[in-house]
């Protein structure tokens, strides 16, 4: 009986171990402009008050189709954002908005401009040894997609708002593709 507690003990620990260890995942080969996405991400965002830390999902079928949910803790949806056409959808657990410009006013961030800055459509500048950005009125984006960081971040007067990919995917018929950790 000693044995097999033991052997249980071991092997737990073993299985702990191995899931701590850091794993190397494949590199996320970026197109120079994104016209299908499907992306896991971490989210960090200190914009306008708001402050959120975690998960969201991501698709764009560039230019019809973005959506974006991003989860809670639980997994559960804390806000939904979908933009089909001229359809457009902001729900979260206490408000629904189909105004475009809801968005507009929180965010002080153009919505279709959201959009191209992740789609990486909108015209680049190279920084000073530093990453590629975009300027825009009141913020900066920066993009870091490297192995090691995979980052597109809104910086300016309101704060900053992160998105690090973690999964993507650019086709349709595509394996997804894991950000190095």
């Amino acid at each position: 009986m000693k044995k097999y507690i033991l052997l249980s003990v071991g092997l737990m620990l073993f299985l702990s171990a191995c899931a701590l260890f850091p794993h190397r995942s494949r590199h996320i080969a970026w197109p120079e402009q994104i016209r299908y996405m499907e992306a896991m991400c971490d989210l960090d965002m200190s914009w306008r008050g708001m402050k959120y830390s975690g998960s969201m999902a991501l698709t764009i079928k560039y230019p019809s189709h973005f959506q974006m949910e991003i989860y809670g803790p639980f997994g559960d949806t804390l806000l939904f954002l979908k933009k089909d056409g001229n359809v457009f959808l902001l729900a979260t657990k206490e408000e629904r908005f189909t105004d475009s410009s809801i968005f507009e006013n929180r965010f002080g961030i153009k919505l279709q401009e959201f959009i191209d800055d992740i789609a990486m459509v909108s015209e680049k500048e190279a920084g000073n040894n530093g990453p590629l950005f975009v300027q825009r009125q009141g913020y900066k984006v920066l993009y870091k997609l490297n192995d090691s960081e995979n980052t597109i971040c809104w910086e300016g007067r309101d704060g900053s708002i992160c998105l690090r990919f973690l999964e993507v995917k650019f086709d349709k018929e595509d394996v997804i593709e894991k950000g190095s950790n």
